[in-house]
């Protein structure tokens, strides 16, 4: 995958006493996870849950303390930002023009006057995803590192769901249940149709608006072959609950790595890749 005209920031090359270490960040208003990787495996995992939804000073806080906690010998030597943030969009490419950025989040979003627009390029260029990221947290990513990658989450999903399942099936739905939002993604003959994102705060909430998204999309929930990932499992009172009315399920394996805590890793699918 491609991710493209990220201008908010230059990027330089690292001093070249940091380890072979990455880490990512993955930044939501309500809880922050930071993951470590050695040699493109998992090795650390750790996540910050607030009690309530925080501002961007305090998340900033939050990134600087455990930044200090590394020593100056084992710093990690790359560093991703992933963001959770509703300010996002998707817009196909042949319509997309970088100028007009901020445009296209103004119909379902908010816009402040010192926000600047990112874009991800998914699926082979054929859709930006424009999103807003937090300018002062890439600025201190910047001042420590020199030099980072940053992505809107929702770009990594729609990449992965296309590589790893849409290619399987004709027609296929995926959802992915997060700590507080889920994704519905819909794919036909290879094609992202449908993305969106909604906030939830019950099981309830969950099977509602994915029964609201096969009404709309005209699909039977009955013979649609729909994939879940994150927090379901076959005993839970969730999958119990959707396979009422949702009857051809499949539920991702779960990814179990020694040393890492399971419950936080299976929540989140982009975790131990990304």
């Amino acid at each position: 995958m491609e991710i493209g005209q990220k201008t908010i920031l230059k990027t330089t090359k690292i001093d070249s006493h940091f380890n072979s270490s990455s880490l990512a960040i993955h930044i939501n208003e309500s809880w922050v996870i930071f993951c470590l990787f050695n040699n493109q495996t998992l090795s650390g995992l750790n996540k910050v849950r607030f009690l309530n939804k925080k501002k961007s000073n305090f998340i900033l806080k939050t990134i600087k303390k455990y930044i200090k906690s590394f020593s100056k010998e084992n710093i990690p030597s790359e560093v991703k930002l992933i963001y959770y943030n509703s300010t996002s969009t998707l817009v196909p490419s042949t319509l997309f023009e970088y100028k007009n950025s901020l445009n296209y989040l103004k119909y379902n979003t908010s816009i402040n006057i010192d926000d600047i627009a990112a874009n991800d390029h998914v699926l082979n260029h054929e859709i930006n995803n424009v999103y807003i990221p937090n300018t002062e947290i890439n600025n201190f990513i910047f001042e420590k590192f020199k030099t980072f990658d940053f992505y809107h989450y929702s770009s990594l999903i729609i990449e992965k769901i296309s590589n790893e399942l849409a290619k399987k099936f004709s027609e296929n739905v995926f959802v992915n249940i997060n700590d507080g939002f889920i994704d519905i993604l819909f794919f036909k003959d290879k094609k992202l149709i449908f993305y969106n994102s909604y906030d939830h705060n019950s099981d309830e909430d969950i099977l509602f608006y994915l029964l609201f998204c096969f009404s709309e999309l005209k699909l039977n929930p009955d013979e649609i072959h729909t994939v879940f990932s994150g927090s379901i499992d076959l005993d839970s009172k969730l999958y119990e609950l959707i396979y009422t009315y949702v009857r051809n399920i499949e539920l991702m394996n779960p990814i179990d790595i020694d040393g890492i805590d399971f419950n936080i890793l299976n929540s989140n699918i982009l975790l131990s890749k990304f």
